[in-house]
Protein backbone atom coordinates (compact mmCIF):
# COMPACT_ATOMS: atom_id res chain seq x y z
CA UNK A 1 0.00 0.00 0.00
CA UNK A 2 0.84 3.20 -1.10
CA UNK A 3 -0.93 6.68 -0.02
CA UNK A 4 0.73 8.78 -3.11
CA UNK A 5 2.39 11.82 -0.96
CA UNK A 6 6.01 10.70 -0.74
CA UNK A 7 7.58 14.01 -0.30
CA UNK A 8 10.49 16.17 -0.03
CA UNK A 9 11.29 16.80 3.67
CA UNK A 10 10.29 20.21 4.98
CA UNK A 11 12.18 21.32 7.65
CA UNK A 12 11.28 23.77 10.46
CA UNK A 13 14.32 25.70 11.99
CA UNK A 14 14.28 26.64 15.79
CA UNK A 15 14.00 30.19 14.83
CA UNK A 16 11.06 29.27 13.01
CA UNK A 17 9.54 27.40 15.72
CA UNK A 18 9.19 30.48 17.85
CA UNK A 19 7.14 32.39 14.94
CA UNK A 20 5.13 29.11 14.58
CA UNK A 21 3.82 29.26 18.33
CA UNK A 22 3.28 33.04 17.75
CA UNK A 23 0.23 31.54 15.67
CA UNK A 24 1.99 32.19 12.49
CA UNK A 25 1.67 28.50 11.49
CA UNK A 26 2.80 27.60 7.81
CA UNK A 27 1.02 24.53 6.06
CA UNK A 28 3.61 22.00 5.44
CA UNK A 29 3.47 18.28 3.52
CA UNK A 30 4.67 15.62 5.25
CA UNK A 31 8.56 14.50 5.21
CA UNK A 32 7.25 10.80 6.12
CA UNK A 33 6.72 8.23 3.10
CA UNK A 34 5.66 4.52 3.97
CA UNK A 35 8.21 2.40 5.82
CA UNK A 36 9.62 5.71 7.96
CA UNK A 37 10.15 4.47 11.63
CA UNK A 38 7.94 6.27 13.74
CA UNK A 39 8.62 6.88 17.30
CA UNK A 40 6.28 8.48 19.83
CA UNK A 41 6.64 9.32 23.56
CA UNK A 42 3.34 10.35 25.65
CA UNK A 43 2.24 10.72 29.29
CA UNK A 44 -0.58 9.92 30.78
CA UNK A 45 0.03 9.40 34.28
CA UNK A 46 -2.70 10.12 36.72
CA UNK A 47 -1.83 13.51 37.70
CA UNK A 48 -1.63 14.61 33.97
CA UNK A 49 -3.97 15.52 30.82
CA UNK A 50 -5.97 12.99 30.81
CA UNK A 51 -6.02 13.25 26.59
CA UNK A 52 -3.75 10.63 25.85
CA UNK A 53 -5.84 7.89 27.34
CA UNK A 54 -8.00 8.52 24.02
CA UNK A 55 -5.75 9.37 21.40
CA UNK A 56 -3.27 6.64 22.39
CA UNK A 57 -5.41 3.88 20.89
CA UNK A 58 -6.84 6.30 18.37
CA UNK A 59 -3.04 6.92 17.47
CA UNK A 60 -2.81 2.99 17.24
CA UNK A 61 -6.22 2.31 15.21
CA UNK A 62 -4.52 4.67 12.46
CA UNK A 63 -1.51 2.75 12.26
CA UNK A 64 -3.24 -0.19 12.18
CA UNK A 65 -5.65 1.08 9.31
CA UNK A 66 -2.97 1.54 7.09
CA UNK A 67 -1.21 -1.52 7.83
CA UNK A 68 1.78 0.30 9.64
CA UNK A 69 2.13 -1.33 12.46
CA UNK A 70 6.17 -2.59 11.67
CA UNK A 71 6.88 1.32 11.39
CA UNK A 72 6.19 1.97 15.22
CA UNK A 73 9.70 1.27 16.85
CA UNK A 74 8.93 2.86 20.10
CA UNK A 75 6.09 3.88 22.18
CA UNK A 76 6.34 4.92 25.40
CA UNK A 77 3.41 6.43 27.98
CA UNK A 78 3.43 7.63 31.44
CA UNK A 79 6.23 9.53 30.55
CA UNK A 80 6.60 11.70 33.93
CA UNK A 81 9.94 10.44 34.72
CA UNK A 82 11.11 9.53 38.35
CA UNK A 83 7.40 10.69 39.39
CA UNK A 84 4.55 8.88 41.49
CA UNK A 85 3.63 5.05 41.68
CA UNK A 86 0.90 4.18 39.74
CA UNK A 87 -1.19 1.30 40.82
CA UNK A 88 -2.54 -1.64 38.24
CA UNK A 89 -5.90 -0.41 38.68
CA UNK A 90 -5.03 3.54 37.90
CA UNK A 91 -2.82 2.78 35.14
CA UNK A 92 -5.07 4.30 32.89
CA UNK A 93 -2.38 4.64 29.99
CA UNK A 94 -1.10 1.16 30.01
CA UNK A 95 -4.86 -0.26 29.59
CA UNK A 96 -4.86 2.49 25.98
CA UNK A 97 -1.43 1.46 24.64
CA UNK A 98 -0.88 -2.30 25.66
CA UNK A 99 -5.04 -2.58 24.75
CA UNK A 100 -4.36 -1.46 21.48
CA UNK A 101 -0.56 -3.46 20.90
CA UNK A 102 -2.82 -6.45 21.62
CA UNK A 103 -5.43 -5.66 19.54
CA UNK A 104 -3.72 -4.67 16.42
CA UNK A 105 -0.71 -7.04 16.56
CA UNK A 106 1.83 -4.16 17.05
CA UNK A 107 5.33 -5.42 18.39
CA UNK A 108 5.43 -5.28 22.27
CA UNK A 109 8.50 -5.06 22.78
CA UNK A 110 8.51 -1.45 21.47
CA UNK A 111 5.74 -0.22 23.90
CA UNK A 112 7.54 1.11 27.20
CA UNK A 113 5.79 2.29 30.18
CA UNK A 114 7.57 4.60 31.72
CA UNK A 115 6.28 4.78 35.37
CA UNK A 116 7.85 1.14 35.66
CA UNK A 117 10.49 1.09 33.01
CA UNK A 118 12.03 3.90 32.44
CA UNK A 119 15.76 2.59 31.33
CA UNK A 120 14.21 0.45 28.85
CA UNK A 121 12.04 3.60 27.37
CA UNK A 122 15.65 5.45 27.17
CA UNK A 123 17.89 2.80 25.69
CA UNK A 124 15.22 1.86 23.12
CA UNK A 125 14.98 5.10 22.03
CA UNK A 126 18.49 6.05 22.32
CA UNK A 127 18.76 3.05 19.97
CA UNK A 128 16.49 4.17 17.04
CA UNK A 129 17.97 7.63 16.96
CA UNK A 130 21.33 5.40 16.61
CA UNK A 131 19.78 3.63 13.42
CA UNK A 132 18.68 7.33 11.60
CA UNK A 133 20.04 8.15 8.93
CA UNK A 134 19.46 10.76 5.92
CA UNK A 135 17.71 7.77 3.80
CA UNK A 136 15.96 6.36 7.28
CA UNK A 137 15.19 8.98 9.61
CA UNK A 138 13.49 8.72 12.83
CA UNK A 139 9.91 10.83 12.87
CA UNK A 140 9.41 11.66 16.97
CA UNK A 141 6.26 12.44 17.73
CA UNK A 142 5.85 14.50 21.18
CA UNK A 143 2.65 13.73 23.10
CA UNK A 144 3.89 14.90 26.30
CA UNK A 145 6.91 16.70 28.33
CA UNK A 146 10.23 15.48 26.92
CA UNK A 147 12.78 14.95 28.99
CA UNK A 148 13.14 10.93 28.43
CA UNK A 149 13.76 12.68 25.10
CA UNK A 150 16.69 14.73 25.91
CA UNK A 151 17.92 11.69 27.87
CA UNK A 152 18.11 10.07 25.35
CA UNK A 153 19.67 12.09 22.56
CA UNK A 154 22.22 12.70 24.90
CA UNK A 155 22.51 9.10 25.35
CA UNK A 156 22.88 8.51 21.64
CA UNK A 157 26.14 9.53 18.75
CA UNK A 158 25.37 13.17 18.23
CA UNK A 159 25.68 13.09 14.40
CA UNK A 160 22.08 10.72 14.59
CA UNK A 161 20.35 13.58 16.02
CA UNK A 162 20.74 15.53 12.31
CA UNK A 163 18.46 12.73 11.18
CA UNK A 164 15.40 12.93 13.53
CA UNK A 165 12.45 14.99 12.81
CA UNK A 166 10.49 16.08 16.08
CA UNK A 167 7.12 16.59 15.29
CA UNK A 168 4.68 18.68 17.53
CA UNK A 169 1.50 20.53 17.90
CA UNK A 170 1.32 22.23 21.20
CA UNK A 171 3.60 24.01 23.64
CA UNK A 172 2.72 22.03 26.68
CA UNK A 173 4.55 18.86 25.41
CA UNK A 174 7.39 21.10 24.00
CA UNK A 175 8.07 23.12 27.46
CA UNK A 176 6.10 21.65 30.81
CA UNK A 177 8.48 19.68 32.90
CA UNK A 178 6.60 17.70 35.40
CA UNK A 179 10.27 17.63 37.81
CA UNK A 180 11.29 21.50 37.31
CA UNK A 181 14.79 20.21 36.92
CA UNK A 182 13.71 18.67 34.03
CA UNK A 183 14.94 19.44 30.12
CA UNK A 184 12.44 20.77 27.63
CA UNK A 185 12.31 21.98 24.20
CA UNK A 186 14.80 24.15 24.92
CA UNK A 187 17.18 22.54 26.23
CA UNK A 188 16.75 19.64 23.28
CA UNK A 189 17.89 22.70 21.08
CA UNK A 190 20.80 23.68 23.04
CA UNK A 191 21.82 20.18 22.39
CA UNK A 192 21.75 19.96 19.18
CA UNK A 193 20.33 23.30 17.22
CA UNK A 194 20.25 21.61 14.21
CA UNK A 195 17.32 18.91 15.16
CA UNK A 196 14.50 19.03 12.84
CA UNK A 197 11.27 20.54 14.42
CA UNK A 198 7.86 20.94 12.81
CA UNK A 199 5.40 22.66 14.60
CA UNK A 200 1.98 21.90 13.18
CA UNK A 201 -1.29 23.32 14.18
CA UNK A 202 -2.89 22.86 17.45
CA UNK A 203 -4.96 19.64 16.73
CA UNK A 204 -7.42 20.53 20.06
CA UNK A 205 -9.07 22.48 16.93
CA UNK A 206 -10.71 20.01 15.58
CA UNK A 207 -9.72 16.37 17.85
CA UNK A 208 -10.99 18.09 21.43
CA UNK A 209 -14.71 18.44 21.32
CA UNK A 210 -17.23 19.73 23.80
CA UNK A 211 -18.97 16.58 23.98
CA UNK A 212 -19.00 12.42 23.69
CA UNK A 213 -21.53 12.99 21.30
CA UNK A 214 -19.22 13.99 18.75
CA UNK A 215 -17.41 10.59 19.27
CA UNK A 216 -20.17 8.37 19.19
CA UNK A 217 -19.54 6.61 15.85
CA UNK A 218 -16.69 4.92 18.01
CA UNK A 219 -19.09 3.46 20.30
CA UNK A 220 -21.53 2.69 17.37
CA UNK A 221 -19.15 1.31 14.66
CA UNK A 222 -19.68 -2.09 13.85
CA UNK A 223 -16.10 -3.07 15.07
CA UNK A 224 -15.20 -3.78 18.76
CA UNK A 225 -12.16 -2.63 18.66
CA UNK A 226 -13.49 0.74 17.60
CA UNK A 227 -15.96 0.41 20.05
CA UNK A 228 -12.91 0.11 22.51
CA UNK A 229 -11.76 3.25 21.60
CA UNK A 230 -14.94 5.10 22.93
CA UNK A 231 -14.65 3.21 25.84
CA UNK A 232 -11.09 4.74 26.38
CA UNK A 233 -12.31 7.93 26.00
CA UNK A 234 -15.23 7.80 28.39
CA UNK A 235 -12.11 6.22 30.70
CA UNK A 236 -10.55 9.90 30.50
CA UNK A 237 -13.52 11.82 31.09
CA UNK A 238 -13.05 13.76 28.30
CA UNK A 239 -13.75 13.92 24.91
CA UNK A 240 -10.17 14.89 23.64
CA UNK A 241 -7.95 12.62 21.38
CA UNK A 242 -5.86 15.36 20.48
CA UNK A 243 -2.50 14.16 20.13
CA UNK A 244 -3.79 11.62 17.62
CA UNK A 245 -3.75 14.31 15.14
CA UNK A 246 -0.01 14.13 14.91
CA UNK A 247 -0.07 11.12 13.41
CA UNK A 248 -3.21 11.30 11.47
CA UNK A 249 -1.21 14.26 10.05
CA UNK A 250 2.32 12.49 9.36
CA UNK A 251 0.88 9.49 7.38
CA UNK A 252 -0.88 12.72 5.19
CA UNK A 253 -4.88 12.89 5.91
CA UNK A 254 -5.09 15.88 7.29
CA UNK A 255 -4.75 17.86 4.34
CA UNK A 256 -3.06 21.11 3.42
CA UNK A 257 -4.43 23.32 6.71
CA UNK A 258 -2.75 20.44 8.88
CA UNK A 259 -5.76 19.43 10.46
CA UNK A 260 -8.59 16.39 10.29
CA UNK A 261 -12.23 16.83 10.94
CA UNK A 262 -14.36 14.81 12.35
CA UNK A 263 -15.91 14.56 9.15
CA UNK A 264 -12.97 13.25 7.45
CA UNK A 265 -12.16 10.98 10.26
CA UNK A 266 -15.44 9.23 10.51
CA UNK A 267 -15.48 9.28 6.23
CA UNK A 268 -11.62 7.69 6.10
CA UNK A 269 -12.11 5.08 8.87
CA UNK A 270 -15.64 3.69 7.25
CA UNK A 271 -17.66 1.09 8.15
CA UNK A 272 -15.35 -1.98 7.85
CA UNK A 273 -13.35 -3.54 10.82
CA UNK A 274 -9.86 -2.62 11.02
CA UNK A 275 -7.97 -5.63 10.08
CA UNK A 276 -5.57 -7.33 12.40
CA UNK A 277 -2.13 -7.87 12.09
CA UNK A 278 -2.07 -11.59 13.30
CA UNK A 279 -4.31 -13.10 16.17
CA UNK A 280 -5.45 -10.45 18.23
CA UNK A 281 -4.17 -11.56 21.98
CA UNK A 282 -5.19 -10.24 25.17
CA UNK A 283 -3.98 -7.01 27.32
CA UNK A 284 -1.03 -7.82 29.41
CA UNK A 285 -2.07 -7.26 32.86
CA UNK A 286 -0.61 -3.57 34.56
CA UNK A 287 3.07 -3.84 36.56
CA UNK A 288 3.04 -3.48 40.05
CA UNK A 289 3.49 -0.19 41.15
CA UNK A 290 7.51 1.22 41.44
CA UNK A 291 8.27 3.43 43.38
CA UNK A 292 11.39 5.90 42.06
CA UNK A 293 14.09 7.32 43.78
CA UNK A 294 13.72 10.90 43.00
CA UNK A 295 17.45 12.65 41.91
CA UNK A 296 17.01 16.13 43.64
CA UNK A 297 18.45 18.75 41.67
CA UNK A 298 22.35 19.81 42.88
CA UNK A 299 22.84 23.59 43.04
CA UNK A 300 26.54 25.70 43.69
CA UNK A 301 24.54 27.36 46.88
CA UNK A 302 21.83 26.36 49.65
CA UNK A 303 20.10 30.21 50.59
CA UNK A 304 20.57 29.74 54.95
CA UNK A 305 17.66 30.92 56.48
CA UNK A 306 18.59 33.34 59.96
CA UNK A 307 16.31 34.31 62.74
CA UNK A 308 13.57 33.21 60.21
CA UNK A 309 14.38 35.29 57.51
CA UNK A 310 15.96 34.08 54.16
CA UNK A 311 16.57 37.33 51.62
CA UNK A 312 17.67 36.31 48.34
CA UNK A 313 19.50 38.31 45.44
CA UNK A 314 17.80 36.83 42.35
CA UNK A 315 20.90 37.01 40.32
CA UNK A 316 22.74 33.97 43.00
CA UNK A 317 21.57 31.40 40.81
CA UNK A 318 22.54 30.65 37.25
CA UNK A 319 20.73 32.01 34.66
CA UNK A 320 18.74 30.42 32.80
CA UNK A 321 17.23 30.21 29.51
CA UNK A 322 14.82 33.58 28.31
CA UNK A 323 16.73 35.29 31.73
CA UNK A 324 18.95 38.03 31.36
CA UNK A 325 20.97 40.19 34.17
CA UNK A 326 19.86 43.95 33.67
CA UNK A 327 20.90 47.31 35.42
CA UNK A 328 18.90 49.63 33.71
CA UNK A 329 15.99 49.96 35.76
CA UNK A 330 16.74 52.27 39.02
CA UNK A 331 15.90 50.80 42.25
CA UNK A 332 17.66 47.71 41.93
CA UNK A 333 20.42 46.04 44.91
CA UNK A 334 22.70 43.58 44.35
CA UNK A 335 24.62 43.02 40.83
CA UNK A 336 21.22 43.61 39.28
CA UNK A 337 18.24 42.36 38.46
CA UNK A 338 16.54 39.87 36.27
CA UNK A 339 14.32 40.13 33.18
CA UNK A 340 12.58 37.69 30.78
CA UNK A 341 12.76 38.21 27.37
CA UNK A 342 10.77 35.78 25.27
CA UNK A 343 12.69 36.61 21.83
CA UNK A 344 9.50 36.55 19.99
CA UNK A 345 7.20 34.25 21.68
CA UNK A 346 4.02 34.57 23.10
CA UNK A 347 3.47 37.61 25.77
CA UNK A 348 3.26 35.17 28.46
CA UNK A 349 4.70 31.89 28.22
CA UNK A 350 3.88 28.03 28.95
CA UNK A 351 4.60 26.62 32.48
CA UNK A 352 8.06 25.76 33.20
CA UNK A 353 10.64 28.10 30.88
CA UNK A 354 13.46 29.31 32.13
CA UNK A 355 13.24 27.68 35.87
CA UNK A 356 15.45 29.70 38.17
CA UNK A 357 16.11 27.15 41.31
CA UNK A 358 17.01 28.34 44.73
CA UNK A 359 17.27 25.46 47.46
CA UNK A 360 16.73 27.06 50.95
CA UNK A 361 17.91 25.33 54.42
CA UNK A 362 15.39 26.03 57.36
CA UNK A 363 16.34 26.20 60.58
CA UNK A 364 12.93 27.39 62.65
CA UNK A 365 10.02 25.72 61.06
CA UNK A 366 6.74 27.45 60.69
CA UNK A 367 5.05 29.54 58.68
CA UNK A 368 6.70 31.38 56.06
CA UNK A 369 5.25 34.34 54.08
CA UNK A 370 6.92 35.02 50.50
CA UNK A 371 7.43 38.53 48.33
CA UNK A 372 8.94 39.20 45.50
CA UNK A 373 10.70 42.83 44.82
CA UNK A 374 9.63 42.61 40.87
CA UNK A 375 9.15 45.11 38.19
CA UNK A 376 6.71 45.89 35.25
CA UNK A 377 7.71 49.26 34.38
CA UNK A 378 7.05 50.73 31.25
CA UNK A 379 5.23 47.68 30.05
CA UNK A 380 2.43 47.98 27.20
CA UNK A 381 -0.48 46.71 29.81
CA UNK A 382 -0.79 46.18 33.46
CA UNK A 383 -1.84 42.49 33.59
CA UNK A 384 -0.83 39.29 32.86
CA UNK A 385 0.88 40.10 29.70
CA UNK A 386 3.62 41.82 32.01
CA UNK A 387 3.42 41.20 35.46
CA UNK A 388 3.70 37.19 36.18
CA UNK A 389 5.92 34.94 37.06
CA UNK A 390 5.64 31.29 37.94
CA UNK A 391 6.80 29.78 41.22
CA UNK A 392 6.60 26.06 43.49
CA UNK A 393 7.76 25.65 46.68
CA UNK A 394 8.74 22.18 46.62
CA UNK A 395 8.90 19.74 43.97
CA UNK A 396 5.71 18.43 43.75
CA UNK A 397 3.48 19.82 40.36
CA UNK A 398 -0.05 18.54 41.44
CA UNK A 399 -2.48 19.37 41.81
CA UNK A 400 -2.94 21.31 39.04
CA UNK A 401 -2.38 24.91 39.99
CA UNK A 402 0.23 24.21 42.58
CA UNK A 403 2.53 26.05 40.07
CA UNK A 404 1.54 29.20 40.85
CA UNK A 405 1.04 32.25 38.82
CA UNK A 406 2.30 34.88 41.13
CA UNK A 407 1.99 38.15 40.06
CA UNK A 408 3.45 42.20 40.91
CA UNK A 409 -0.33 43.63 41.35
CA UNK A 410 -0.04 47.68 41.22
CA UNK A 411 -3.27 49.24 41.31
CA UNK A 412 -3.72 51.37 37.84
CA UNK A 413 -2.60 54.46 38.99
CA UNK A 414 0.73 53.21 40.14
CA UNK A 415 1.22 51.46 36.86
CA UNK A 416 0.63 54.71 35.01
CA UNK A 417 2.64 56.49 37.49
CA UNK A 418 5.49 54.18 36.74
CA UNK A 419 5.82 52.65 39.85
CA UNK A 420 8.78 50.43 39.18
CA UNK A 421 10.31 47.25 41.90
CA UNK A 422 7.95 46.64 44.90
CA UNK A 423 7.18 43.80 46.99
CA UNK A 424 3.76 43.24 46.38
CA UNK A 425 2.93 39.82 45.41
CA UNK A 426 -0.42 38.07 44.61
CA UNK A 427 -0.62 34.46 43.54
CA UNK A 428 -3.02 34.43 40.76
CA UNK A 429 -4.78 30.84 41.27
CA UNK A 430 -6.00 28.27 38.65
CA UNK A 431 -6.77 24.73 38.56
CA UNK A 432 -7.47 22.89 41.69
CA UNK A 433 -5.53 25.17 43.51
CA UNK A 434 -8.56 28.11 42.90
CA UNK A 435 -11.23 25.82 43.89
CA UNK A 436 -9.66 25.64 47.47
CA UNK A 437 -8.00 28.54 47.90
CA UNK A 438 -10.11 31.45 45.68
CA UNK A 439 -9.17 33.61 42.54
CA UNK A 440 -6.30 35.48 44.40
CA UNK A 441 -4.28 34.36 47.91
CA UNK A 442 -1.06 35.69 49.85
CA UNK A 443 1.62 33.17 49.12
CA UNK A 444 2.33 31.37 52.42
CA UNK A 445 3.85 28.01 53.03
CA UNK A 446 4.50 25.54 55.88
CA UNK A 447 8.35 24.91 56.02
CA UNK A 448 9.35 22.39 58.47
CA UNK A 449 13.15 21.96 59.14
CA UNK A 450 15.77 20.98 56.94
CA UNK A 451 16.02 21.59 52.96
CA UNK A 452 13.39 22.69 50.49
CA UNK A 453 13.39 23.93 47.09
CA UNK A 454 11.81 27.17 45.76
CA UNK A 455 11.91 27.51 42.06
CA UNK A 456 10.72 31.05 39.65
CA UNK A 457 10.13 29.93 35.82
CA UNK A 458 9.35 32.67 33.31
CA UNK A 459 5.68 33.74 32.75
CA UNK A 460 5.45 37.89 31.52
CA UNK A 461 7.36 39.20 28.27
CA UNK A 462 9.84 41.77 29.76
CA UNK A 463 8.86 41.06 33.55
CA UNK A 464 11.81 42.25 36.01
CA UNK A 465 12.94 40.10 39.50
CA UNK A 466 15.31 41.38 41.89
CA UNK A 467 14.74 40.06 45.19
CA UNK A 468 13.08 37.59 47.40
CA UNK A 469 11.64 37.61 50.77
CA UNK A 470 11.07 34.39 52.57
CA UNK A 471 10.07 35.50 56.33
CA UNK A 472 8.30 33.69 59.15
CA UNK A 473 5.51 35.00 60.51
CA UNK A 474 5.97 37.19 63.23
CA UNK A 475 9.74 38.40 62.29
CA UNK A 476 9.93 41.83 61.17
CA UNK A 477 11.01 43.28 58.28
CA UNK A 478 9.20 41.71 55.72
CA UNK A 479 8.85 43.58 52.32
CA UNK A 480 12.36 46.05 54.07
CA UNK A 481 14.44 46.60 51.12
CA UNK A 482 17.34 47.97 53.75
CA UNK A 483 17.41 44.49 55.00
CA UNK A 484 20.68 42.46 53.70
CA UNK A 485 20.89 39.32 51.73
CA UNK A 486 21.18 35.70 53.82
CA UNK A 487 24.24 33.70 53.52
CA UNK A 488 24.69 31.48 51.04
CA UNK A 489 26.42 28.69 52.18
CA UNK A 490 28.33 25.67 49.53
CA UNK A 491 25.41 23.52 47.93
CA UNK A 492 28.51 21.04 46.61
CA UNK A 493 27.82 17.48 47.98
Amino acid sequence: MHFGFKASFVFVVPVLVCLLFAGEVLAKPTPWSEGGRIAITADGNPDADSDDVGATPLTLAVLAKVGRQADLVHYDFNNWMEYKPIAPKKNRLWDSAMGGQARWGFEPGVFFDVSFDPEGAVENLTKQINQSTADDPLFLIAAGPVELVYRAMVAADADRLDHVVYITHHRYNNYYKPRMWHRNLDDILALHPGLKVIAIKDQNQTLKTKKFDDWFWLRDHQDPNLQWIFERLEASRKPDASDAGMLTWLIGLNGNNELITMEELIEWFGTEPIEKNGKETATPPAPQATRPEIPLPDTDVIFQEVDGRIVIEAESVPVQFHWQLETSEPGYTGEGYLRYVQKGLKSTDQLARGVLTYKLRITEPGTYRMALKHSHRGAATNDAKSNQCYTLMGIEPAPFGIIRRTSHPLADAEFKQGTGFTFKTQHENYGTVARTEGKTSVPVYELDKGDHYFFIAGRSNGYRLDKIHLFKEGVGGFGDDSIPATPMIDGKP
